[in-house]
């Protein structure tokens, strides 16, 4: 009897616990729970999108950052260095053909270029020499250093050096000698084995086809003059002549020689044009002289300006 007894309480205690279930599960908002879940998923996912997108902007970044650490580094390492061991930035400079200017230079050196020059020089100059590169002729004036050597190279090969000094370099890379003419100081001409020191008055020529480099006197203020606008002509051969005007007015000279003499010129001329300068020479010499009208180029531009001479 009491085992039924027992039989009807384990019953009656699993309907109430049956009860107590759904009674809790009409609590729960199922909708409720499937947006928490929802908005839980979706935190999961931004996370990861996060994480996947700052890997991907590591790997991008790591390249710049690696090349800007090696940078610092080499930058780091050189800081000690003398400047000419680091690379330098440098200046290049042209006179247009028939014009003249002039420039100064870092160490406050200055510069007077010819028609038709180049020159090339470093933004700062090394620590232990200044040196410039010239193609065409310059007029220098350097500042006195005597622990800082000025050297102008040129096309040749020929190196002039100088501590303080005025000096004219004659570079043309057309040329078949190019010159140095000392005016103050002292300057050493330096071509491969060969080198001669010059003394104010004296001229270095650096003779490409003999390969000889030798020195003499010279008259300075005829070689130097065209940085004041001047052409000065002393005991001066007709083919130097028309050499130099044809720079510097910037036009092709065309010579027709029917004789072998040698005819010399002595004469200044400053603001003349370049058909009275021929006028002049016609008087003084047995020339002719015609201007070719040069036909206009595909480009609408026009060839440089020739004049033919005729030497009798």
């Amino acid at each position: 009897m009491e085992d039924k007894k027992d039989s009807i309480h384990r019953k009656i205690g699993m309907l109430i616990e049956l009860d107590t279930d759904i009674q809790e599960n009409k609590r729960i908002d199922v909708a409720k729970g499937y947006r928490q879940a929802r908005l839980k998923i979706r935190k999961q996912s931004r996370t990861q999108w996060i994480f996947r997108t700052l890997n991907r902007a590591a790997a991008i970044l790591v390249i710049p950052l690696l090349t800007s650490t090696c940078v610092l580094m080499y930058m780091q390492q050189n800081s000690g260095k003398k400047p000419d061991t680091v690379l330098m930035a440098y200046t290049e400079i042209s006179a247009v053909p028939g014009a003249i200017i002039k420039a100064t230079l870092p160490d406050e050196s200055e510069v007077w270029l010819n028609s038709g020059t180049t020159l090339r020089y470093p933004n700062q100059f090394a620590s232990d020499k200044r040196e410039v590169e010239l193609a065409g002729e310059a007029f220098f004036e350097v500042k006195v250093s005597m622990d800082h050597p000025f050297e102008v190279l040129t096309p040749s090969g020929m190196k002039v050096i100088a501590l303080g000094t005025a000096f004219n370099v004659n570079a043309y890379e057309d040329e078949a000698v190019f010159e140095t003419v000392l005016r103050n100081g002292r300057v050493e001409v330096v071509r491969g084995v060969q080198k001669v020191t010059l003394s104010p008055g004296e001229i270095a020529v650096d003779d490409r086809l003999s390969d000889r480099l030798h020195k003499s006197s010279v008259n300075v203020d005829e070689k130097t003059g065209w940085k004041e606008g001047l052409l000065i002509f002393r005991n001066t051969s007709l083919d130097d002549v028309f050499k130099r005007l044809a720079r510097h007015y910037s036009v092709e000279i065309v010579l027709h020689k029917e004789t072998q003499v040698d005819y010399r010129i002595r004469a200044t001329f400053s603001t003349e044009t370049l058909e009275q300068i021929l006028d002049v020479l016609k008087i003084a010499t047995p020339i002719t002289w015609s201007t070719e009208k040069m036909p206009q180029n595909k480009d609408l531009t026009y060839p440089q300006k020739r004049i033919d001479v005729w030497i009798k």
